[in-house]
């Protein structure tokens, strides 16, 4: 299994805060076809909590190969020209593949009891290496268990198969060490994680656990930033 995640600025007025907004009906109909092509499962959409002009998209797929040959059927243009109807053209659309060890649906919502779902990016220097891939783990590897043993509803990670440009103009995600507004190209991990409620996730950040353990991921040295947001995530119903 393979998560394709997609995030894009909505246009002005857009909203996804219900599934029965036009801005929702326009992603259940552009997600129609993908969902009913060989290899695709479950997909929901939402827009950040933080940033509610900013929508994300999680569609699971039985690989990244059944994804591709998606996009590489003649209508795929049009396809996609569907949903440009409600993204803000100005401004990129990113494009993820995580092979998580196993499906995240159940922190984006089809465990019933997740009100929020916890999605964090890291980013690294692209390409990456092999120990420093390791040696990021490890970190990951003694943080997991402390948000397992909490109020989390699971608890998913991975690594990105794309590397995604960062940074720009004003500077705006520039890296550790890289100059105003310098562009590099970074390497993505992938956190999601599910909760009763946002509220529920600052509780634990205040806790005890996490204070003595969140130092294992900030001290990566590698990490050239990182985007936390918390999203409630729809199902798409056709």
């Amino acid at each position: 299994m393979i998560t394709e995640i997609v995030t894009f600025h909505l246009a002005p007025s857009c909203s996804l805060s219900t599934p029965d907004t036009p801005a929702s009906k326009v992603i259940t109909d552009f997600l129609a076809p993908e969902l009913a092509a060989h290899g695709a499962h479950d997909a929901y959409y939402g827009s950040f909590i933080e940033k509610p002009d900013v929508a994300i998209i999680f569609l699971e797929w039985d690989s990244l190969a059944d994804h591709q040959k998606f996009m590489s059927s003649p209508n795929y243009d049009h396809h996609v020209a569907k949903l440009r109807t409600i993204v803000e053209n100005s401004l990129p659309i990113t494009l993820l593949h995580v092979p998580f060890a196993t499906s995240p649906v159940p922190a984006l919502g089809a465990n019933e009891n997740v009100g929020a779902t916890e999605v964090v990016f890291f980013y690294f220097p692209s390409p990456l290496s092999a120990e420093a891939k390791a040696g990021i783990m490890a970190g990951v590897d003694q943080m997991r268990p402390v948000v397992e043993a909490s109020e989390a509803m699971g608890v998913w990670d991975g690594w990105a198969e794309e590397a995604v440009e960062r940074g720009g103009e004003g500077g705006e995600g520039a890296g550790k060490g890289k100059e105003e507004g310098e562009k590099e190209m970074c390497t993505v991990f992938v956190n999601v994680v599910g909760w009763e409620s946002v509220d529920a996730h600052m509780k634990f950040q205040t806790s005890e656990a996490f204070g003595a353990n969140i130092h294992h991921l900030l001290g990566i040295k590698e990490m050239r930033g990182t985007e936390l947001y918390h999203v409630k995530l729809h199902k798409v119903v056709v």
